[in-house]
């Protein structure tokens, strides 16, 4: 969710950038360089934002939504002929080193009923490295032939070390906030080394609706600090060394009975998906930290199979259901067929508890759980 949040929020100065008048001094800087120079500054304010659940007329609102740059962007956009870093192919790169923009929405409503606001501020990508967001032309190879001749597109986007944001939530007067950053390692109080890589997002229409291809990721670090309620905090988390290979996939598509606006979708993750994860407990001088290596696998009797060889979710739905007692609905697995749900094998290795800066500790040990979450089983979310 991560990569496609970012996407949106690139895509959002774009479009406002193209409406900016441009005086003929700034004309002649653009033609006399390659490529394409975009400059904006703006302030977005939309009142409401709606969706209708069309088969009960369920809805989900978001009021008071503010989209603004703190100071001038800039965006340089390259057309890239052939070759380039995936061979044969064309496309276009977007690439920035300040991406000054604050969002806001002020509440979030399931049927009338708050949920709570939320947002972001405070992204920086820091003024060094760019943040880079190539588009290529060509989706997921479906004819196995290894050539560029598909349609759809291919995102790759990489993200500079010194990138960081700030994550709230907001509900009752409470706030629920974060700070978002890519940094694996500080010399004299400057990061050097960090970032992530999201690398084959594809995007594709089939005959099942929008497939979306999960990105390969090796290596990377994202961290969350400063996690807290109000003034309380909760520590840190950091997830890095991500082992996510190509082949995983998201299908969104329409329901499966006319009449009804559910959203169907299935979730395939490569098997051997993981990443190291990072706990630290800061309450005391004495600051300790839990380690330990999260990955994902098919279920064993899923394994020799090249169609079932995922950590997958299958024949699930969205719904928004109207009436004061409902929400947003969303269905594991199909009940009146009895397929789909949650499939797969989760392991937590060497499990460590440490001081932090101690390059060892003795492992605790290793839980693997195989998972199967039935058809029937859903997670209802309500406003209140």
């Amino acid at each position: 969710m991560a990569a496609r949040a970012l996407t949106t929020l690139l895509m959002m100065p774009l479009m406002v950038s193209a409406l900016e008048r441009l005086d003929d001094s700034s004309m002649s800087d653009v033609v006399a360089q390659e490529g394409v120079i975009l400059r904006s500054e703006y302030e977005i304010q939309i009142d409401s934002v709606q969706y209708f659940d069309e088969d009960d007329y369920g809805s989900v609102t978001m009021s008071d939504i503010n989209i603004a740059t703190r100071s001038q962007q800039v965006i340089d956009v390259d057309i890239i002929a052939g070759a380039g870093d995936r061979a044969g192919r064309n496309g276009i790169r977007f690439s920035n080193k300040e991406l000054p923009i604050d969002l806001s929405v002020d509440t979030l409503k399931i049927n009338g009923k708050s949920v709570g606001g939320f947002g972001m501020r405070h992204l920086t990508t820091g003024g060094v490295d760019p943040l880079v967001v190539d588009v290529w032309a060509g989706g997921y190879d479906s004819n196995n032939n290894n050539i560029a001749d598909e349609s759809g597109f291919t995102l790759d986007i990489s993200v500079p070390k010194e990138t960081s944001y700030d994550l709230y939530y907001t509900d009752d007067g409470s706030e629920l906030s974060m700070t978002i950053d890519y940094c694996s390692s500080y010399s004299g109080g400057i990061c050097d080394a960090g970032g992530i890589e999201f690398t084959g997002m594809t995007f594709d229409v089939t005959d099942k609706g929008l497939r979306a291809g999960i990105p390969e990721i090796t290596g990377g670090q994202v961290n969350i600090r400063n996690f807290r309620l109000n003034e309380s905090v909760i520590n840190d988390i950091s997830l890095k060394n991500f082992t996510i290979p190509e082949g995983g996939y998201i299908v969104l598509g329409a329901p499966d009975v006319a009449g009804e606006s559910a959203i169907n979708f299935d979730a395939y993750f490569a098997a051997g998906s993981g990443f190291d994860f990072v706990y630290y407990d800061t309450s005391d001088t004495d600051v300790q930290e839990f380690n330990a290596t999260v990955s994902f696998d098919a279920l064993a009797s899923d394994a020799g199979n090249p169609t079932t060889n995922y950590f997958y979710v299958s024949d699930s739905s969205i719904n928004v259901r109207s009436g004061d007692d409902e929400g947003i609905f969303i269905a594991l697995g199909d009940p009146n067929t009895g397929r789909g749900g949650i499939r797969g094998s989760m392991s937590i290795n060497d499990i460590t508890l440490k001081p932090v800066g101690d390059t060892s500790a003795q492992v605790l040990g290793s839980i693997k759980m195989n998972l199967q979450v039935l058809p029937g089983s859903y997670l209802e979310v309500m406003g209140h």
